[in-house]
Parts: structure tokens; sequence; C-alpha cells
């Protein structure tokens, strides 16, 4: 009797099992984990030292619930002032694919090749600071126009402050001037003995380079 009973119980556990069907994808993905609502987009904001983006790597969950990764070199330079996003994008339709060959015929257009692209750095401010000392904002540098000589210079805080020196035996009164629509914020100017100090307020982190023209010099933000 117990063992009919046995073949019984076994029998059914078996019709059970047999109604699973082993290739329904949604019914095991569900058996694994729990399904988060449908990726759409999410935005990336940097901090203000970061200039090169060097991978992204996306750690996923699969079908049978192991964890993979996915890794994608980028190595491009980046504004972090930018917000970058990754988006879905929706796949194409297959249906809607024309195979389709148009010719175009070439133009022979010498004029065309007169044309050509030049690009011009538009100043975004320029004023004076005292008459033998001048300055002029754009995107990522501001020039000195002097005739002084730098010092020293360096670099402090976060956001960066930049400290330049000048040789000078004129003593003017401190001055506080407002820059706008620029990486750069503020330039202090104070006077001390044998020289005067310009203090440059910028908007992040930043490191610098200094080159020297003719009429002065000119800041370079990295």
């Amino acid at each position: 009797m117990k063992i009919k009973l046995l073949c019984v119980l076994l029998f059914l556990c078996a019709f059970a099992n047999a109604k699973t069907n082993p290739f329904d994808i949604e019914q095991n993905l569900s058996n694994n984990i729990i399904i988060p609502e449908s990726f759409q987009k999410e935005e990336v904001k940097f901090n203000s030292s970061a200039r090169i983006l060097k991978a992204i790597t996306f750690h996923y969950i699969n079908l049978d619930g192991s964890e993979s990764d996915l890794n994608l070199d980028i190595n491009k330079s980046i504004d972090w002032h930018d917000r970058y996003v990754l988006t879905r994008v929706k796949a194409p339709d297959p249906s809607k694919n024309l195979d389709v060959s148009v010719t175009i015929p070439e133009k022979n257009n010498s004029k065309s090749d007169l044309n050509t692209s030049v690009s011009i750095e538009l100043p975004i401010q320029t004023d004076k600071i005292y008459d033998f000392i001048a300055y002029t904002t754009y995107k990522n540098k501001i020039k000195f126009n002097t005739s002084d000589e730098i010092l020293s210079d360096f670099s402090i805080g976060n956001p960066s402050k930049i400290v330049l020196d000048f040789k000078s035996d004129d003593i003017q009164p401190t001055k506080n001037i407002r820059l706008k629509d620029s990486l750069f914020k503020r330039i202090d100017f104070g006077s001390h003995k044998g020289y005067y100090r310009l203090v440059i307020y910028l908007d992040g982190k930043y490191s610098y380079q200094i080159q020297k023209d003719s009429t002065g010099y000119i800041i370079n933000l990295l």
C-alpha cells in the first residue's frame, strides 16, 4: 500500500513539473530576479577636476541571473561644465529599411575650392585694470597686456585661484574686478613694495600654462 501511494505522489510531481515550460523566458527570468522598470535615460555630471573620460563600464544581469561587465573604451576629453546623457534609443524597424541606390552626379564647381573655414576666437570681456595693465577674457584663457615682468606664479584652492606677481615700483589702490560669462570670475589687484599681485578666481579646479608674447602674457586653463 505504501509503495502504491509513493508511486502516485511521484507521478503527480512529474506531472506538475511538466507544466513548466523551460523555454518560457519571462517565467525563468522572473524566477531569478525582480524586473525593475525599463531604462530610459540617465544624466552624469563630473566634478571640476575631470578632464578625460577613459572608459565606461556597464554592469548588468543576464537572463540566468548571473552578472557580467561590458567595458567601453572612450579616451576623449570632456568639459565638466556639461552634462553627459546615456539615453535609450529604440531599435529601427527592419521592415522600413529600403534598399535604394542613388547616384548623385559630381559638380565641378571651382568656387567651392576657394571657400575656406577660418576659426576666430572672439573675446568675452576687455578692460583696463590700470594704464599699465589691461585684460581680455576668452572661453578658457585670459590675456594680460603689460610690459611688466612676471616674478612668480602659483595656484591654490578648489575652486582654483591663480596668483601672479608682477615687478613694479608703483603703488596703486586695491581693486576688485568682477568678470562675466567666463570661467574667470574675479580679479583682485593689490600693490606691494617692488611688485603688484593679481589673484584670478576661477569657477572650478584647473591647472594652467603661461605663454609670453610681444604684448604681455596669456594664461591658458587646462
